[in-house]
């Protein structure tokens, strides 16, 4: 997607850092968006902009995706850079660059959205789907201010809570510097306010079919239940998984569980990041040691090894015993970086209304659907039968299932499980540039 959109020129406040993407380049030219964002080849274009914001280092390309496992119980770190022996020994600085990466790079995606959602109503061309521009990039900034409140947001014992610190709200295009005025945080209530409106308009305006890579209503069901798991709302979480479910996606037979990695675009994948050899990410690169052409950055930690029963077929593709060792099966591709990053899929979806049922006192619906997830792992139908203990299976099966796709802090966060003695660490910090920048106005995370 690299070279295919129209980079729109963001003021200071919002510019990306220097990022180790391979194959991130600098625009050679850019357009303002009152010429660029008026025709639908030119919103269509941006819209493969937006998806490329996704697909940032600061985002799903490598910081986004690594660091939640790697402040958590998943990944160890096993090299060399200092940014990231401060996420894994839980002791970010402020001024941490990679941290800083992230922020921006979610704000960039959030900022290429906005343009399109403010553009795409003023095309008037019968050949441009207007609703279904406008609900993939409501999908996507949703999906965004949800990830920035989940790392930098909340509150020290988890979410949903009173008092829980939000992110700042930017919902017009910032295009020049007056539009890059600083604003002060929203509150976590107000930024899961605006990310349902989202999430619910653009339910409304797909389809359920886009094209390979691309978000439809399916996917933006599934990021609703998602949402609403981390907000307790446990009857919606239940219904739109139950909607998602009932679609038209099969999960992969454990047979040929790694075949959801080593594939592409399974019956499984409800969405997925595209790569290929133009456009690729440096995530294996990070994983695999010299010898095989990486920087052998972090591994496979041994208590997710020692976490997986016998016989479990994902044992083997979230820690490898061969060559290389200790490293994940899902990015195994180094030079090109060409391994599709998993947003969504159907399991995840499983183990969501498993814990909305669960916690609804619907044991028996909750018990059906974490057993898809373990008979399809090898492993058999759970022995849990209180809800303490269902909670407790279906909790340790989304380590298990969804381990390397950068779901475990902010899963440990929603538990209050997360063993770190300084609570305020459970909060990532405010990029200390940010908070300068903006004179204060952007305040940094009390602790920091």
């Amino acid at each position: 997607m690299k070279k295919k959109f129209l980079y729109i020129m963001l003021p200071a406040l919002l510019s990306v850092t220097a990022c180790k993407k391979t194959l991130d380049q600098q625009p050679q030219a850019s357009l303002d968006a009152s010429t660029a964002f008026t025709t639908r080849q030119g919103v269509e274009a941006g819209i493969v902009g937006v998806y490329d914001g996704v697909q940032s280092t600061g985002y799903m390309s490598l910081n986004y995706l690594i660091f939640p496992d790697l402040y958590a119980d998943n990944i160890t770190w096993t090299g060399t850079f200092p940014t990231w022996s401060q996420v894994f020994n839980k002791t970010i600085l402020a001024d941490n660059t990679d941290i800083n990466t992230i922020w921006n790079a979610l704000y960039s995606t959030i900022n290429k959205a906005n343009n399109i959602i403010a553009a795409a109503p003023n095309i008037s061309d019968p050949a441009f789907a207007k609703d279904r521009a406008i609900g993939e990039c409501e999908t996507i900034r949703a999906m965004a201010y949800f990830d920035l409140v989940r790392m930098f947001g909340g509150g020290p014992t988890g979410y949903n809570q009173a008092g829980g610190l939000g992110v700042p709200l930017r919902l017009k295009p910032t295009l020049t510097t007056a539009d890059a005025t600083p604003v002060a945080r929203a509150t976590e209530a107000d930024v899961y306010t605006q990310v349902l409106a989202d999430l619910d308009d653009a339910i409304a305006k797909l389809p359920t079919s886009v094209g390979t890579g691309r978000v439809n209503k399916y996917v933006a069901q599934a990021l609703k239940a998602r949402v609403q798991l981390y907000r307790q709302q446990w009857a919606d979480a239940e219904a739109l998984c139950t909607s998602v479910i009932a679609g038209p996606y099969t999960l992969v037979s454990g047979g040929s569980y790694a075949t959801i990695y080593t594939s592409r675009n399974t019956s499984e994948s409800l969405w997925e990041l595209q790569y290929n050899a133009t456009d690729a990410n440096n995530i294996a690169f990070y994983y695999y040691p010299s010898n095989l052409g990486g920087r052998n950055e972090v591994s496979s930690a041994t208590s997710l090894r020692d976490a997986f029963e016998a016989n479990d077929v994902r044992k083997a593709v979230n820690y490898t015993t061969t060559t290389p060792t200790a490293k994940t099966l899902k990015y195994t591709q180094v030079t090109p970086g060409i391994d599709d990053v998993m947003m969504m899929r159907l399991a995840e979806v499983y183990l969501t209304r498993a814990e909305a049922r669960a916690m609804l006192g619907n044991l028996p619906g909750a018990t059906a659907d974490l057993n898809v997830i373990r008979v399809r792992a090898g492993i058999g139908n759970t022995t849990a039968v209180t809800q303490a203990d269902l909670l407790t299976a279906i909790r340790k099966e989304r380590r298990l299932e969804l381990a390397h796709e950068g779901q475990r802090h902010f899963d440990l966060r929603r538990y209050n499980q997360t063993g770190i003695a300084q609570t305020f660490r459970n909060l990532f910090p405010i990029p200390q540039q940010e908070v300068l920048s903006s004179n204060g106005v952007t305040v940094q995370n009390p602790g920091y």
